[in-house]
């Protein structure tokens, strides 16, 4: 089988995947799509009935308040509640006077830590003007992992202060600091005491650690798996089209007898489809293909006969490269070896049978 030709069927082999490929990643990306906007239905349905089953809960706590300070008993409620969250779900409950003052927290530790920094960095709150109120700074920065260390004034590097590890809370940005993969949900209810007035709000901050329990989840990973699929096995058949043209290119310059096939190889893989085009106008219309003057037929490299009708080929193709000859050329311009005189060996009679 010739070079060409065993060329030839490895570029429509990749050209048939790539085709496969592209379609492919077509249709999942469309699928991708339509079941990422399901997903975010989903996730907005959910969440939509989550808030309401906390904001009820909320109310429910705030119900039992009747008034500031609170009954330590309802406090013990609230932290009873807390601790029957589901595993994944990480739930703050704290309780705000009207005029600001922090009344209590659920869980208690880690407000009294953010308490204690907020306190003793009133001062650097206060001129940074990031955090407006306590309730702020609290919603912000529960749930942070990250070390939260006091800015304590008077220090004499306070002024100007320099931006440390333990000072990355005074410029905390919610919405761009957001634990990734969370859902988080920020809740209040009012407190009435028990003569209708209302004395504070107790605030809910409630943390999804784990993505909605969807079936639209499944399909978009499957989705999105054949769509990455598809499209490394369309990269790899571009590769694989992209290094086959300049290897037709290079077998077909030295089949027609082009001076510097391997450069226009190189042409043609740095060019692409450009120098593709300037080899195809470049080269000559004709091809070096062996054939019998006699008989017109291909033959497998130059030969001293014709296999198929034995007629003398000596002075048609250079006895040493086998480059096609004209009969008034002396030397191979290929090669310039000389040429012979032709013999005028006309083709051999067919051989008679004995019983002939």
């Amino acid at each position: 089988m010739e070079r060409k030709t065993i060329v030839r069927r490895a570029a429509l082999i990749g050209l048939g995947v790539l085709v496969a490929a592209t379609l492919t990643t077509t249709v999942a990306g469309r699928q991708v799509r339509r079941a990422a906007a399901a997903e975010r239905q989903a996730r907005q349905d959910w969440m939509t009935r989550v808030a309401g089953e906390d904001q009820a809960l909320l109310d429910g706590m705030a119900q039992k308040i009747t008034g500031l300070p609170v009954d330590p008993k309802v406090i013990a409620e609230i932290q009873a509640e807390h601790y029957r969250q589901r595993p994944k779900r990480v739930l703050y409950v704290w309780a705000t006077a009207n005029d600001g003052k922090f009344v209590f927290g659920v869980p208690a530790d880690a407000f009294a830590r953010l308490n204690t920094v907020y306190d003793q960095s009133q001062q650097a709150i206060t001129e940074d003007n990031h955090f407006a109120t306590r309730d702020q700074f609290l919603r912000a920065l529960l749930h942070e992992d990250r070390p939260i260390a006091p800015i304590k004034p008077g220090l004499p590097d306070a002024s100007p202060r320099r931006r440390g590890d333990d000072e990355w809370w005074r410029r905390y940005d919610e919405g761009r600091n957001g634990h990734y993969g969370e859902n988080v949900l920020f809740l209040s209810s009012p407190i009435q005491a028990a003569q209708g007035a209302i004395e504070g709000s107790l605030n809910l901050k409630a943390i999804e650690l784990g993505p909605p329990p969807t079936d639209v989840g499944r399909s978009l990973d499957s989705w999105r798996d054949a769509e990455g699929f598809s499209g490394v096995l369309a990269v790899v058949s571009l590769l694989w089209l992209w290094f086959l043209v300049p290897s037709w290119v290079y077998i077909d310059a030295q089949d027609r007898r082009l001076p510097r096939p391997l450069l226009w190889a190189l042409l043609v893989l740095v060019g692409n489809l450009v120098g593709l085009l300037v080899y195809l106008i470049s080269r000559p219309d004709g091809s070096a293909d062996l054939r019998c003057p006699h008989c017109g037929k291909k033959l497998n490299g130059g030969k001293a006969g014709c296999p198929y009708c034995g007629a003398d080929l000596s002075t048609v193709f250079c006895a040493k490269c086998q480059y096609p000859l004209k009969p008034d050329w002396s030397f191979c311009p290929d090669c310039r070896a000389p040429i012979a005189a032709a013999s005028g060996v006309e083709p051999a009679p067919p051989a008679r049978d004995a019983a002939g």
